[in-house]
């Protein structure tokens, strides 16, 4: 069995080796571009978008703009943050954080793009909600309905994958540290998690909207912690971030073999696997929001890639350049996240305390796509059999090789991110449009102090 996991583990990465090749990089890449200059710079207003992202508003929508927000942010933020970016260093070399964050930057257009569309396109459903994200955009917006069907199934591929990641992540750590089987550890996690999503999209938005300021605040603080403690070495550090950017590891004495390739390739895809801008996931969150526009939300969902990618993933990134032995090339994900956040008094409790606040709350806010996206393909309100069998999956996740888990994330969101391109760039007018409309309107409102 275990010679057959190797086997189809190393079939796996081969064919993402080629999904994330150069094709895909550009495109994600030049997407963001794209509509950051098309957009002038729509980045420029991060400050106004997170003065709207804490107004209120009366309007349609399901859950409040800010609970869309911590929704959006609590399946952003998780285990990827920490062991993610920690995967992304260890293979992709401490130039991958460099990629990352460019990246980043340039994908907060793209995840507005995607919002401005969602909240355009949405409709209610049978219950009155309003629903929507990518395959409403290509169903109601350019009537394509197998490609709409094609960006469904695969969030949902990439859902159940979740589950898979922030259970396995969860379960090694706790093993390494505390010594608690497997299955100790996921029984627990599927429990909590299920009090929690057989609630229904407000539970799990209450919810979201008090874990996820203060597990951030925590993780920070952590993170911070370590980079203080290791002063000395910050300036090294950000030196060995930027030539390896450029040159893989070769001329920083790192892990043999990683080149420039497996820098940008790691770099981006695990950025676009943590703050998800490119694969439009986080617009199924926008367009439950109550929000007068779509430029509102659209400005308002941009701020989780800030939140995500350019804080928590760099804090975490630069603590794991410093503290980490990612050089010696015998650490991966979960155990070289451990080990350089052990350099600090009790750092490997915090950050299991932290690892675990982060995988609970992705599992929430995906176990809310991926109901919505099996509800897409069904046409039947199927939500209650969809958290039962996401919570099933779970059960699995605590049992298999991280890194099947990782590259089984990578092939489903690298699939998503076709027909979301594709709806972004035919739809790319609608955008421009609706930011003409409202942005001036939407700037205004976030200076009124009155509203």
């Amino acid at each position: 069995m275990e010679l057959l996991l190797q086997q189809i583990t190393a079939g796996i990465v081969s064919f993402n080796a080629f999904l994330w090749g150069v094709p895909m990089l550009a495109l994600i890449l030049g997407f963001s571009i794209y509509f950051t200059l098309k957009l002038k710079f729509i980045q420029c207003h991060l400050v106004d978008a997170i003065r709207l992202s804490l107004k209120k508003s009366r309007s349609a929508g399901v859950i409040s703009s800010f609970g869309a927000l911590v929704l959006a942010l609590a399946a952003m933020v998780g285990t990827g943050n920490i062991v993610g970016v920690a995967a992304a260093v260890s293979t992709g070399g401490p130039g991958a954080l460099f990629w990352m964050m460019l990246c980043a930057f340039f994908a907060m257009a793209t995840k507005y793009a995607e919002s401005v569309l969602a909240v355009k396109y949405r409709e209610k459903n049978e219950a009155g909600e309003y629903v929507g994200g990518p395959m409403y955009v290509l169903k109601n917006g350019l009537r394509m309905p197998k490609w709409a069907f094609t960006f469904a199934a695969a969030t949902a591929l990439m859902g159940f994958a979740d589950a898979l990641i922030q259970t396995n992540s969860l379960a090694a750590i706790y093993g390494s540290v505390l010594h608690v089987p497997a299955g100790w550890t996921t029984g627990l996690l599927v429990l909590l998690t299920a009090t929690v999503i057989l609630g229904g999209v407000k539970k799990i938005a209450a919810v979201c909207k008090f874990l996820v300021p203060f597990m951030a605040i925590i993780y920070m603080g952590l993170c911070i912690t370590i980079i203080v403690t290791h002063i000395s070495q910050l300036p090294w550090a950000i030196a060995c971030i930027f030539k390896s950017a450029f040159s893989g590891t070769a001329l920083v004495g790192g892990a043999i073999g990683i080149t420039l390739k497996e820098a940008i390739r790691y770099g981006v895809s695990r950025g676009v696997l943590s703050n998800e801008a490119g694969s439009g996931s986080g617009a199924i969150a926008a367009a439950a929001a109550q929000t007068p526009n779509s430029v509102r939300q659209g400005l308002v969902s941009a701020t989780t890639v800030f939140w995500d990618t350019l804080v928590i993933c760099l804090l975490s990134g630069v603590a794991v350049v410093i503290a980490g032995d990612w050089q010696g090339g015998q650490l991966f994900g979960a155990d070289l996240a451990q080990q350089a956040f052990s350099s600090v008094p009790a750092g490997a409790l915090l950050l299991l305390g932290s690892l675990s606040l982060f995988a609970f709350s992705t599992l929430v806010g995906w176990s809310f796509y991926t109901a919505k996206s099996v509800q897409f393909c069904l046409k039947k309100p199927v939500e209650k059999p969809v958290y039962m069998a996401w919570l099933f999956v779970m059960c699995l996740g605590g049992f298999l090789s991280p890194k099947l888990v990782w590259e089984l994330a990578d092939t489903a969101i690298a699939v998503m991110c076709i027909p979301n391109l594709l709806a972004l760039w035919l739809l790319r007018g609608d955008v421009v449009a609706e930011t003409k409309l409202h942005l001036k309107e939407e700037l205004a409102r976030a200076k009124d102090r009155n509203e």
